[in-house]
């Protein structure tokens, strides 16, 4: 077959085909071996100088990274090679990390306590299941073990279930140990001559450890072991509790909680000590610190101004004050029910979770938005309105339909209902209004006398 031929079948042009019969055909030669004799690819190991190059900065700083060492080749050696041969050397060359052996050692009574978040999916019974999150908490010395159900691995999720420990243990430990979580520690910092460590904590939870006297210590970054003998929290309750029983549904669980905890305090021996831990525990609580927790729960703190509406903006709703501490800074204390505003011996109350689900008005602080005339009709509905998607539909319908008598005739008398009735009657009165299209104050009269029912 011809070369023209060749070409037509194959694609191969005629000059490569010339070049081809003139080459040498390795024959009985391996890839690597072909590879290798016209050096095709990378290659395969550093040059001696550069070896020595990497030697030396091995030898002045072990750890330093192999990503610095190939940026140093490139740009003060004139490495132009890729990075795999680098990589490959310092890894060769590196010096291996001394391993010590784990330190394992038991504190005495009321020296260390263990905090842990836990996470797990749990399956019920029913067919459903649910995303667990977990606060445990255990004494040291005596293994007393303590745990609860949080919403989530926040900074207020800690404080509330150190509290919880600290009610069911009647105090914490010296030395509370937690893990490096963003919910306690923001940030770490070694001083580069002395090489002292520096811990940061968020605010709210270091106001917390300062106003309970208490002391903490963040378990360093990777490295679990330092919490001596105390074993691994968070598996202990998944594999002897979440993992080892089934539950019908979520209050089935938190009845089979209590009694988990019943019986590994009071009645089983811990394995690491070979007591009862509520025995040992007895020894431990003269030693333990009590926290002065008020009995609504500790109040997290938090620094706000008062606004020009007179009301306070905390962790997405707002808070009615009174009138005179417009723009001054006030203390707020979230506690798990409530909220609590402080200013120059004066404090303030609100529920937490405003009814209406934006902003807490309370009774006394109301007056203030009614001085001007056209301020406290556009106010008084504004308040109605925000009780209920119901009252903004009854208002919506109201205006357009007597638009000239709304404000002198039904708005008085849906004020007036409020006052007597409250927020949860009056949002009754308002869907029951709506759902019938009765659209008027004498309805909301009917129904709060029980004519229109």
């Amino acid at each position: 077959m011809g070369p023209r031929k060749v070409e037509e079948a194959t694609g191969v042009p005629q000059r490569t085909q010339r070049r081809i019969v003139h080459e040498e055909i390795p024959f009985g030669m391996t890839d690597q071996q072909l590879h290798k004799k016209h050096r095709v690819g990378r290659p395969p190991a550093l040059a001696q100088e550069l070896r020595c190059v990497v030697d030396a900065l091995l030898a002045e700083d072990p750890r330093i990274k192999t990503v610095e060492v190939l940026r140093r080749l490139r740009s003060e050696h004139g490495y132009a090679a890729g990075k795999n041969p680098v990589y490959d050397y310092v890894k060769e060359a590196r010096p291996p990390r001394a391993e010590l052996p784990v330190v394992r050692f038991e504190g005495v009574a009321g020296e260390f306590g263990q905090f842990d978040f836990g996470k797990l999916t749990v399956p019920y019974l029913d067919g459903t299941s649910e995303t667990l999150i977990f606060f445990a908490a255990r004494l040291k010395y005596s293994r007393m073990i303590h745990v609860c159900l949080v919403e989530g691995e926040s900074t207020e999720a800690l404080i509330r279930g150190m509290e919880s420990a600290a009610r069911a243990f009647q105090g914490l430990a010296l030395i509370n140990v937690i893990d490096n979580t963003k919910a306690g520690v923001i940030k770490r910092v070694r001083h580069p001559e002395t090489g002292k460590e520096t811990i940061h904590y968020q605010e709210q939870f270091g106001y917390f450890l300062q106003e309970m006297n208490i002391l903490c210590e963040p378990a360093h970054p990777y490295s679990g072991n330092q919490k001596g003998a105390v074993e691994n929290l968070v598996r202990f309750v998944k594999e002897s509790f979440l993992m080892a029983r089934r539950f019908q549904n979520r209050a089935d669980l938190l009845r089979q909680l209590a009694e988990w905890q019943r019986q590994v305090n009071e009645e089983r021996p811990c394995e690491a000590t070979r007591e009862i831990p509520a025995q040992r525990w007895a020894a431990e609580l003269p030693r333990l610190r009590p926290l002065p927790l008020e009995e609504e729960g500790y109040g997290i703190l938090y620094h706000a101004v008062v606004g020009r509406d007179a009301f306070v903006t905390c962790k997405g709703y707002r808070y009615s004050t009174p009138a005179t501490w417009i723009g001054q800074p006030v203390f707020v204390r979230v506690h798990p029910t409530t909220v609590v505003l402080h200013y120059s011996g004066e404090r303030v109350t609100h529920p937490r979770i405003p009814s209406n689900g934006r902003y807490s008005l309370l009774p006394e602080h109301r007056a203030a938005l009614m001085v001007k005339p056209r301020g406290a009709v556009m106010a008084q509905r504004q308040i109605l309105m925000d009780l209920c998607p119901a009252a903004e539909d009854f208002f919506t319908e109201l205006v357009h339909r007597r638009p000239k008598t709304w404000r002198e005739q039904d708005l008085p008398i849906a004020w007036e209902l409020f006052e007597q009735q409250g927020e949860a009657r009056m949002q009754e009165a308002f869907a029951w209004c709506v759902r019938r299209e009765a659209i008027g104050g004498e309805y909301l009269r009917a129904w709060a006398e029980g004519v229109a029912r």
